[in-house]
């Protein structure tokens, strides 16, 4: 890969873009290959922290059904380090409650608001995601947090705080079980499990491979106790084979730039910044051309209504995400 100085063509896809369409742009961008090796991390069964013990199994269990606890352990842990992170977390629960409004909205409905928006349509949709915006608006075009190579560093106490809070059961739960869940899967853990424990044969073999501590839940050792006995050797099989082996998935980089493409396009919309499939495609291109010497993402050799359609099933995908009642 040759060495790249500047990013110039990324810089020309963003001169008209919003600071944050701008930044979350480049970051989806150009972050496809590390959240690839994140998944292939997972999905090999490697350990994604060191020297972090996990808490008693029934207080692990118990995370699995309390999908709030783990939510605001893991904003918690964010808004502690800094108010930069803190008014991310804001922007980003604005986010989720305009997505929860969008998932209310029919495909035409969306359109009609989108071609045509009333005034009382936008106030709904986009009003209060632009209050937060106009904070982290503030905050991104500062040199040191828009510049990447001037990245503010964590002081003394902030370290210190992130070094005990990694090691909260949430955290490591969140890392180990929720994300890769989500991202291999597509399925959050607690919709898995409710599904497992109805008798889901693929829904056990799912989180058993992702997570050996399950066959500790009481239901799922009633399953297994209860095949034993009767000698069903196919699911006895199946539950064996998901405790020797790791996720199935098929991991590939395309895969991964479909999935960050579909929430840059969300992000859009919820922003009212809307970002055509082309200029998505057009902005990966942009920054191929940066990093590489190809002209065009070769990843992402598609027709225009393939790299649509991607796009859309993305959407979806991201739009499933749950945001808990507010304390």
């Amino acid at each position: 890969m040759p060495q790249v100085n500047t990013m110039r063509y990324f810089e020309q896809w963003a001169k008209d873009k919003s600071p944050i369409i701008r930044n979350a742009s480049h970051l989806v961008a150009t972050s496809s290959e590390d959240f690839l090796e994140f998944l292939k991390t997972v999905k090999a069964g490697d350990p994604l922290e060191e020297n972090i013990k996990l808490p008693p199994i029934q207080d692990w269990l118990n995370l699995y059904r309390n999908h709030k606890k783990v939510y605001h352990g893991v904003t918690r842990f964010f808004r502690q380090l800094n108010d930069e992170t803190s008014a991310v977390i804001d922007l980003y629960e604005e986010m989720l409650s305009g997505l929860n409004i969008l998932k209310q909205v029919t495909p035409s409905e969306l359109n009609d608001m989108l071609n045509e928006p009333t005034l009382e349509d936008q106030k709904e949709l986009f009003d209060t995601a632009k209050i937060r915006l106009e904070k982290v608006n503030h905050l991104l075009t500062k040199d040191s947090i828009s510049n990447r190579d001037e990245i503010r560093k964590l002081s003394k106490d902030e370290k210190r705080r992130f070094k005990k809070s990694r090691s909260r059961p949430e955290i490591i739960f969140f890392l180990r079980v929720w994300v890769p869940c989500f991202l291999i899967y597509g399925e959050y853990p607690p919709y898995l499990l409710r599904k497992a424990r109805q008798g889901d044969d693929d829904a056990l073999e799912k989180l058993l491979r992702l997570d050996k501590s399950l066959i500790y839940d009481h239901k799922i050792q009633a399953i297994f106790h209860l095949e034993t006995v009767a000698k069903k050797r196919a699911r006895m099989t199946l539950i064996t084979k998901a405790l020797q082996n790791t996720p199935k998935a098929k991991l590939d980089i395309q895969k991964v730039k479909y999935l960050f493409a579909g929430l840059l396009s969300l992000i859009s919309l919820v922003l009212n910044q809307r970002l055509s499939a082309i200029e998505i495609h057009r902005l990966f291109d942009a920054v191929a051309r940066d990093t590489t010497e190809e002209s065009i993402d070769p990843d992402l050799i598609v027709s225009p209504e393939t790299f649509e359609k991607a796009i859309q099933r993305a959407r979806s995908f991201w739009q499933t995400i749950p945001l808990p009642d507010k304390k």
